[in-house]
């Protein structure tokens, strides 16, 4: 598979689940009496449906659970090209800043070092070799940190949607349990789905406790940085750069006043991605 085609395929499928869940959530919510089902205004019923009605919405609830534990499977595996990728970038990176080192370096000494009798030019030959090497690369590690972020940006989408969707269904799983119905007899949520409800959960924690705008994490050094959109107003991005302070990945740019939240996306793409910087 092309891995042009990843985002958009993790975007149709997220989008898939929406339309598949979202409306059937709904209804349940409009059946059982939930009102603003997922609002800060969110109220739960004093009565239960009778004991039929309830299996209904039991057997509907373990289908959604199965529907999005699938998708969430088949995103996941449309995300696995993403480590190849960081580790072709990481890796090519780090040969072009040794390239570049090498090169200064033979330029330097290039003036110290009589040219051997008879080999005129070689140490310029070296030289030129590692610049073709060095302008070779360049251009496909760029290409690899494209992809990556394209990638991530689309497992972000999908990640927020899921746990948003995750969280509809524990309200509604709040409902059947007050109503009698025994936890036993709910379809499981997947091992993926729990790692997505875990990461974003520790996200939103983290958000509402910290404001700083650049750290460390997972080897990355997190950083926001400010591009002019008017001779008034800019614009905010969060990248990740490794130790030899090259972006591996980035944020779109954003009018966001808080940087932290900027901070906190590259964090969940990071997570989501099981990278490590290099």
């Amino acid at each position: 598979m092309s891995q042009d085609k990843i985002p958009l395929l993790i975007v149709n499928n997220t989008e898939k689940l929406i339309e598949q869940l979202v409306p059937s959530i709904i209804q349940i919510a409009s059946k059982t009496g939930i009102q603003n089902i997922g609002q800060p205004n969110m109220k739960m019923p004093g009565t239960c449906l009778v004991q039929s009605e309830l299996q209904d919405i039991l057997n509907l609830r373990n289908n959604l659970i199965d529907k999005l534990n699938s998708v969430s499977k088949t995103i996941d595996l449309l995300t696995k090209p993403i480590n190849i990728l960081t580790t072709i970038v990481n890796t090519t990176s780090t040969l072009v800043d040794t390239t570049n080192t090498v090169r200064i370096a033979a330029n330097i000494a290039l003036a110290l070092i009589p040219v051997p009798p008879g080999v005129p030019g070689a140490i310029p030959a070296g030289i030129n070799t590692a610049k073709d090497v060095i302008e070779f690369l360049t251009p496909k590690i760029q290409l690899a940190k494209n992809q990556i972020t394209q990638i991530s940006d689309a497992l972000n989408y999908a990640g927020n949607v899921i746990f948003k969707i995750l969280n509809l269904l524990q309200i509604i799983d709040q409902y059947l349990k007050q109503c009698g119905i025994n936890p036993s007899s709910f379809a499981p949520t997947s091992d993926i789905v729990n790692q997505i409800n875990k990461q974003y959960t520790e996200a939103q924690n983290q958000l509402n406790q910290s404001d700083g705008s650049s750290q460390v994490y997972q080897g990355f050094n997190l950083e926001i940085v400010e591009e002019p959109f008017s001779s008034t107003v800019n614009r905010k991005k969060a990248v990740a750069k490794n130790s030899s302070g090259i972006i591996l990945l980035q944020t779109p740019l954003s009018f966001t006043s808080s940087p932290q939240i900027l901070i906190q996306q590259l964090k969940l793409i990071i997570d989501n991605s099981d990278l490590k910087a290099i």
